[in-house]
């Protein structure tokens, strides 16, 4: 039997293919939330005033992985209680053994 999981954007509560989980911080506090693709562009319209004055910090930006989160999530999910016993939760990060799992599976390094 398949499954199929709906995701849903935070914001509007539609459902929306293009739902991506969207990570920013303010202050010291991270945050993560699921937008579609209208919501996330409104983000970005309210921010770019901001980042057109702001400093980049001295790290980097840690490079996004081709496969989102929520697709390992979704993967996971539908595996023997070992990998889908593990996930708590559809937003935070993913336990390590997930996507060491993930990435055995398919031959990724996410």
């Amino acid at each position: 039997m398949a499954t199929k999981t709906i995701l849903l954007d935070d914001m509007d509560k539609s459902i929306d293919e293009d739902v991506q989980s969207v990570q920013f911080s303010v202050g010291n506090r991270s945050y993560v939330i699921d937008l579609g693709a209208e919501n996330r562009q409104k983000l970005e319209d309210a921010l770019n005033p901001f980042i057109k004055h702001a400093s980049a910090t001295g790290r980097t930006a840690a490079k996004r992985s081709a496969v989102p989160a929520s697709d390992i999530r979704a993967w996971a999910k539908q595996q023997p209680e070992k990998i889908s016993g593990l996930i708590k939760s559809d937003k935070g990060p993913l336990p390590k053994a997930v996507k060491e799992a993930y990435n055995k599976a398919h031959g990724t390094k996410y």
